[in-house]
């Protein structure tokens, strides 16, 4: 028997509201709102869709507050160009039909800037590549979601296009650390600076982050201020650890860094 699922989606409201009524456990799954998040390097922003299977309307919000039906109704896909707490439902009926999806996006100089990496990403974990440094999304304690980007026996080189001379005192970028699965701390950060990216000048250069000598995990936020300092095209080194330590089970083996965002400000 063929089975129209279209149909089933429709029905779907009704048939949890009597389930609801008859005092029935029934999973909801099914209304949860999907997001997708795409940075936009042509408009320096990050695009923003929602969608839900059940295609039940949904309402959002930028500033952390949970959805109504007084909220945004979703319409289409649109932009964000500054710190938002994005927070997005479905409504079924004109009732909260889903779980609330949350995101907070947190936006920086170098945010949806043209960046180019100079190293290659361990395998499997390049993920999105480079422009996931500079997306305005940060990862969370689990390395393998897509918002870190991991590198294995080698150092992590980018260089980010400001676009223009841009005044910048400050860098900051987080590593996930997990020493049990070969994932260390930043060794040291180097930014140097440039207008021609050709020729560049060191401006920071800061050693010894990692400094534990045993087993831990953590994502670690470092920053770094500097005298102000103007300069179109920024490159930052971020240094690994290459080879683990005599104490770790794998000393001699390639140790990994991982890093979810590099924010200039």
């Amino acid at each position: 028997e063929k089975k129209d699922y279209d149909n089933f989606l429709t029905r779907l409201p009704q048939l949890t509201d009597l389930y609801s009524k008859a005092g029935y456990n029934f999973a909801t799954h099914v209304y949860d709102v999907q997001a997708k998040l795409e940075p936009n390097f042509q408009t320096n922003a990050l695009d923003v869709e929602f969608s839900t299977l059940a295609d039940s309307p949904i309402y959002y919000t930028l500033d952390g507050s949970d959805p109504t039906t007084s909220s945004i109704e979703y319409v289409g896909k649109f932009s964000v160009k500054e710190d938002a707490k994005i927070k997005a439902a479905a409504f079924a009926n004109g009732k909260l039909s889903s779980k609330i999806f949350s995101e907070e996006i947190m936006i920086t100089k170098s945010s949806y800037k043209p960046i180019n990496l100079l190293t290659t990403a361990a395998r499997g974990y390049s993920f999105n590549g480079a422009p996931l440094l500079v997306d305005g999304l940060y990862g969370s304690s689990n390395y393998k979601t897509g918002r870190w980007i991991g590198f294995q026996g080698a150092d992590l080189v980018v260089v980010i296009d400001m676009l223009q001379p841009t005044e910048i005192s400050e860098v900051k970028f987080n590593t996930n650390v997990v020493t049990g699965d070969w994932i260390f701390d930043a060794e040291e950060v180097i930014v140097e600076t440039s207008n021609d990216n050709d020729t560049f000048e060191t401006i920071v250069s800061e050693k010894g982050l990692n400094v534990k000598e045993e087993h831990w995990q953590d994502v670690v936020n470092h920053e770094f201020a500097f005298d102000a300092t103007t300069a179109r095209y920024f490159k930052v080194t971020i240094k690994s650890l290459r080879e683990m330590p005599e104490w770790h089970s794998g000393k001699g083996r390639n140790a990994y860094v991982f890093v979810d965002e590099i924010a200039l400000n």
